[in-house]
């Protein structure tokens, strides 16, 4: 498996230079190309997760992100990582079973908690506290709840 890693992860680095940015959007897009890949040459939905995860750490490094998504909910889970940024990498997660849907479910009610506390604020109020960050980050952790819940009711 380390071959196909090297191979994967030198991809990334000619996806990423294709692409001309070194922003978080230009990562995500490159490592979504890379995933895509990746489903061509590995079968097995565990080999899939589990090289998923050490790309994003090779790939991203902002491996404390998803590490976030993946463990328990706990006093040390925080929901202000801007998930906005890689949407793509964090529906693949979602897709092959890497998060955990109680800590999506409880980050996305304190995003929630948030976003309605903001509610009527002002325009400059709202931008210190990143209110857009935020409700894009709620939706991307939206759709990653909902493709978890639909793959584990489409199971037999």
């Amino acid at each position: 498996m380390s071959d196909i890693k090297v191979y994967l992860s030198d991809r990334f680095a000619q996806f990423l230079d294709t692409i001309g940015g070194d922003s978080p959007y230009d990562k995500d897009a490159a490592l979504a190309m890379v995933f895509i890949l990746m489903e061509r040459k590995v079968f097995t939905r565990k080999q899939r997760k589990v090289l998923s995860l050490e790309l994003i750490e090779q790939c991203l490094n902002n491996k404390s992100m998803f590490d976030n998504i993946i463990a328990q909910p706990s006093e040390s889970t925080s929901s202000t990582y801007d998930y906005c940024y890689y949407p793509y990498t964090a529906k693949y997660l979602a897709k092959y079973g890497a998060l955990n849907l109680s800590t999506l479910k409880y980050i996305l009610t304190e995003l929630d908690k948030e976003l309605f506390a903001a509610q009527g604020s002002s325009s400059m109020n709202m931008s210190v506290h990143n209110i857009q960050g935020k409700a894009e980050s709620a939706i991307v952790i939206n759709d990653c709840i909902k493709l978890i819940q639909g793959y584990s009711n489409a199971k037999p």
